[in-house]
């Protein structure tokens, strides 16, 4: 029995130009590779998660230490991220009609 299987691969230079179009040819389901030098990711869709009812739900906080606790985060990180948040909410708020 024989397979046939190809796969286009491209540069990130390459992948950057119509970045669009490699997306739509990867949610059809072809396979795409980008690679950097040696290294290679292949280009496709994530699995849709199933809908989590409101009260599974995160809140922000919780999100921010669940990311810190698997080292997505560093303390200096999260804290120039809870910053940022603070000035968009407070930026929000001063937009707000009183």
């Amino acid at each position: 029995m024989k397979y046939s299987f190809t796969m286009k691969t491209l540069t990130v230079q390459e992948a950057s130009q119509n970045l669009g179009r490699w997306l739509r040819r990867a949610m059809g389901g072809e396979q795409i590779a980008i690679h950097e030098g040696a290294c290679a990711v292949l280009l496709q869709p994530l699995p849709t998660p199933p809908e989590s009812p409101d009260s599974e739900r995160l809140s922000p906080r919780e999100a921010l230490r669940l990311m810190q606790e698997e080292s997505c985060l560093t303390p200096e990180q999260a804290e120039q991220y809870m910053r940022e948040v603070r000035e968009e909410r407070l930026a929000a708020e001063a937009r707000r009609p009183a």
